[in-house]
């Protein structure tokens, strides 16, 4: 048979490579020698990425991970020249070349010159999702078939190499996706009987998919088989209890119980959900629009033109709304994307970008990147860590849909560049007060200020008309004060609401007074300012309540974080908890702050940046300070006191002494609520204080970081903890405070080991160790001892790890301290494990184990089933091993201790794969990987991948099944 016509080999295209199967090329329809494996395996990673640049490192990576022999570099030269002698039109020519061409970075294949099935193989799947959206169930099934059609085997069938082994695991993944919406496709047709037969196929394939046996009970149901689909549901249900120790997920219980009680939902007639009835609907995160929104009649209409074009053609792709602070901007997109929304179906998302929020970190590309696809049902394992890989993930599942995303308050064009290139007929509506005059194929609308009958309007429907229209010429006047400026015009009316004795006049004149004082700086701004200062004025003026709603305004302005709690404020303010909340709703009513979840407070940007002024011209500098170091007392005392309800066990730094008493905790829970919510404002407040120049404030903000040292070992905030540990250093390096050098070093010790630097951390822990013995701290020499060790051991210097072991656990005993001693026999039964002692480690491990689950440490009691797990794993004793790792799990996780927890998946995986038992070996794997890249843990990340690539080596079964070629009736 020609080979050309077997594989459909285009005409316009010399060759076809066939990707989904064993790996091979025609050339006319005559079979091309592509070389060894490892080349065949250079040819994948170019032709995955054709026109892409790939350089000779990623090349070395993709083929033998990070551990490349000597000669990998001439052997890609090697495997370059081969694919030239094969690919290149007139081969054994020096160049130059057309079809693999070299680039000052790396390589190129050029896109065209080589056909791939992988590539026909997308392209099914995207006109797929095109005619999903349309509703043509019919065009679905005949695009999901072709898409099958295009498999031969399993992906890269014979091709060594990390990169293969990742593309196995995606291409097999939008395989078995594919075949499971064909199914849902054959669902809507109402071939139920043709769906249980492809279902049941691959329920047999890949048992543990649950979106499969939800399907197939669907089918089985619709079939009048209802018996027979409660069996499906309990027969996953005994899978994943025996492979996983997992219950199956919310849908398919829900599925379970509408099927027990045949719901007329299930009906085909009855359900309103798409593919198979498995769709969820799409998403609708637009803000609420507001009620009261009043002018910008022209700009609406421009904005309805783009997002709805007249002529019913495809909407603008990116339109910015920018202009100064204060302009409405935000508004504005909302009430627009409110009144386009029915243009696009497929959902309307919405992100705040943070761009020019002071003192709050902005969103990251990658960061709006992961929400929006988790938005559009992306499960959070599965959305890449890398921005290009995420962004190209986007634009495939909007491909073929229209998709209306709201960006709110962009920094810039570089913060959303990766969301400027999405397919046709899906729109980005975007917010800033930065230019964005160099975006592609973006429409901006620049937002000036208002007119002045629109300006009047805004006032009329917030104040009255009647009021309003008493004094047109004053009002005129108090519009054009206000700058024209929404936020101005707003806090005016708020004013006049709530002081019924005044008249527009009155206002004006004493903004109008305002304005004198203000002379330098924009029109805009004047407005705003003006409006802010006396909405100030007037609680400063007020009654009780007022004034300490003013004072509370003023004190906002010491503390640099995004929001703040009525607790915090307490402390900021001097004042009890129930009169700082009372403040602060005051303040919400005088809108000048506004809520977000309950019980958290944040001012609008403007207003923060006021706030900031109040300070520096309200509050002596004394008071500034007095205010600041009531906040940071409370901070570092109620984040001592949660880390100590979670884990009583751990040994904390030393506290100053403050007047401040930590919040009223009183379970582990609330102490994990309360530092989920607080910790990136405690950091922020740390880091602050470290930077001042005051050394009274630099030292108790290192203090707050020392407090937070155990919430950061445990947990995923890496670059954080680092940054905070070198302020920490510089600060007791300046002021020569011997207390803080020794707890810096300590600290920094531990933020080195996190991210995997342990020679950067050996001198720090050495200095610790120094300092400790010079002042005779004979605690604080064996704790140092025992990070040293650590260190060592990190370093693989078994024999020093040891001995410093043991010196620590001669103090500790001496001292009476049980987690110094549980401490030295964890490190050293590693030390001993490295050292190729195994009963020694055993035995070492064992009493820390036994002491650690005495005292209740489930820290240390999770460390040394960890260490004994790999010691058994070692020693070919999987059994033992899961028994172990089951227990450190657990611990792991009561402790949110990310690391351990990571760790114990991985070596589930291993134990779960010498016992071979792939499904649940395979998902420990993954659960790892998800974790290391949630944590942002390289090391951990390399770990799994690591073991991912065993778990494929070690099951390259294909099962047989059938392809799904029926046609049409």
């Amino acid at each position: 048979m020609d080979n050309a016509k077997e594989h459909g080999t285009p005409q316009h295209s010399p060759y076809r490579l066939q990707l989904l199967g064993p790996v091979a090329a025609w050339r006319e329809g005559r079979t091309v020698d592509l070389g060894p494996p490892l080349q065949r395996a250079a040819l994948c990673v170019l032709a995955v990425r054709a026109g892409r640049i790939i350089t000779k490192d990623t090349l070395i990576g993709g083929l033998w991970g990070d551990r490349p022999p000597n000669t990998a570099e001439q052997s890609i030269y090697t495997y370059i020249a081969g694919l030239r002698r094969v690919l290149e039109a007139e081969p054994g020519r020096r160049g130059p070349y057309s079809t693999l061409i070299s680039r000052s970075r790396g390589y190129v294949l050029e896109r065209g010159t080589v056909e791939a099935d992988v590539g026909d193989f997308e392209r099914h799947l995207a006109e797929a999702r095109r005619l999903q959206a349309t509703g043509d169930p019919r065009g679905v099934l005949r695009a999901l078939e072709a898409a099958t059609e295009c498999w031969s085997g399993p992906a890269l069938c014979g091709v060594p190499g990390p990169f293969a082994e990742a593309e196995r695991v995606r291409l097999e993944e939008l395989r078995l996706t594919a075949m499971e919406d064909r199914a849902g496709a054959l669902l809507d047709l109402d071939l139920h009987q043709e769906a249980v037969t492809t279902l049941t196929e691959l329920v047999a394939e890949a048992p543990l998919r649950e979106r499969t046996r939800d399907l197939l009970m669907l089918a089985l149901y619709r079939s009048g088989r209802q018996a027979d689909a409660l069996d499906t549901y309990l027969d996953v249900k005994r899978l994943l209890a025996e492979r996983l120790g997992v219950d199956p997920g919310e849908a398919l219980r829900e599925r379970y119980e509408l099927i027990l009680r045949a719901d007329p939902s299930l009906d085909p007639a009855q359900s309103e959900t798409t593919p198979g009835g498995t769709q969820p609907r799409p998403p609708r995160q637009l803000p609420r629009a507001a009620t009261g929104f009043v002018g910008r009649v022209e700009e609406l209409v421009r904005l309805r033109s783009l997002l709805t074009p007249w002529d019913g053609g495809v909407p603008q792709a990116v339109v910015a709304i920018t202009g100064a602070p204060g302009t409405g901007k935000s508004a504005l997109a909302v009430q627009a994307a409110h009144t386009a929304a029915h243009a696009f179906p497929d959902g309307q998302l919405y992100v705040n970008l943070l761009g020019a929020t002071p003192g709050v970190e902005r969103l990251e590309p990658i960061g709006v990147l992961g929400r929006l696809l988790r938005a559009l049902g992306l499960e959070g394992k599965a959305v890449p860590s890398e921005e290009d890989e995420a962004a190209a993930v986007l634009r495939d599942r909007l491909d073929g849909r229209r998709t209306l995303i709201l960006l709110d308050d962009a920094a810039g064009p570089e913060q959303v560049r990766s969301l400027l290139d999405l397919p046709s007929g899906n729109t980005v509506l975007i917010t800033s007060r930065e230019s964005f005059s160099m975006a592609d194929d973006c429409v901006r609308l620049v937002l000036r200020r208002m007119r002045r009958s629109e300006g009047v309007t805004v006032l009329s429907k917030l104040v009255g008309a009647e009021r309003i229209s008493a004094d047109p010429a004053a009002v005129s006047h108090l519009v054009e004060l206000c700058g024209g400026l929404p936020l101005a015009l707003r806090l005016a009316a708020a004013r006049l609401g709530e002081r019924p004795d005044w008249s527009v006049r009155d206002l004006g004149g004493r903004l109008e007074d305002r304005r004198r004082t203000l002379h330098e700086l924009e029109a805009g701004q004047i407005a705003v300012r003006s409006s802010l200062e006396l909405s100030y004025e007037a609680l400063a003026r007020g009654g009780a309540l007022d004034r300490l709603a003013a004072r509370t305004l003023c004190h906002l302005g010491v503390l640099p974080v995004a929001s703040v709690t009525a607790d915090v404020v307490a402390a900021l303010v001097g004042e009890p908890a129930d009169a700082a909340e009372r403040a602060l709703d005051r303040l919400v009513r005088a809108h000048l702050l506004e809520t977000g979840e309950v019980g958290r407070y944040q001012p609008h940007d403007l207003v923060r940046l006021f706030t900031i002024e109040l300070a520096n011209t309200h509050l002596t500098p004394q008071s500034r300070k007095d205010a600041l170091m009531r906040a940071l007392g409370f901070y570092g005392a109620t984040t001592r006191h949660a880390s100590t309800l979670l884990d009583p066990h751990r040994v904390h730094s030393p506290w100053p002494d403050v007047p401040q008493r930590p919040l009223a905790l009183g379970t582990p829970a609330e102490a994990r609520a309360w530092l989920n919510k607080e910790l990136p404002h405690v950091i922020s407040a740390a880091s602050q204080a470290m930077a001042s120049e005051d050394d009274e404030i630099a030292r108790l903000g290192a203090y707050v970081g020392f407090a937070l040292i155990w919430e950061l070992t445990r947990g995923t905030h890496l670059r954080e903890h680092l940054s905070l540990s070198r302020q920490a250093l510089k600060v007791g390096e300046r002021i020569g405070d011997q207390e803080i050098l020794p707890l810096a070093h300590m600290q920094l010790m531990w933020a080195l080991i996190a991210v995997n630097r342990p020679a950067e951390a050996l001198p720090h822990q050495e200095a610790e160790l120094g300092l400790r013995r010079a002042q005779g701290d004979r605690f604080g020499e064996m704790r140092a001892l025992g990070n040293l060790g650590l260190v060592h051991l990190h370093l693989e210097r078994y024999a020093e790890a040891r001995e410093c072991t043991e010196a620590q656990r001669v103090i500790a005993r001496e001292i009476g301290s049980q987690v110094g001693e549980r401490h030295s026999l964890l490190t050293g039964g590693s030390a001993c494990l490295g050292l190729g002692e195994m009963s020694a480690a055993i035995a070492l491990l064992g009493e820390a184990v036994t002491l650690a689950e005495a005292a209740g440490d489930h820290y240390h009691e999770c460390d040394g089933l960890l260490t004994l797990a790999r010691i058994y794993l070692e020693r070919g004793e999987p059994l033992t091993a899961q028994r172990h790792l089951d227990r450190a799990l657990s611990h792991a996780r009561e402790l949110s201790h990310v690391k351990n927890e990571c760790e114990a998946f991985i070596m589930l995986a291993r134990a779960h794969r010498l016992l071979r038992a792939p499904e649940p070996a395979l998902a420990c794997a993954l659960e790892a990987l998800a974790i290391g890249q949630r944590s942002g843990d390289e090391h951990l990340c390399r770990q799994a991948e690591d073991e991912l690539r065993e778990i494929g080596e070690a099951f390259p079964v294909w099962r047989s099944r059938r392809r799904a070629s029926r046609r049409m009736r």
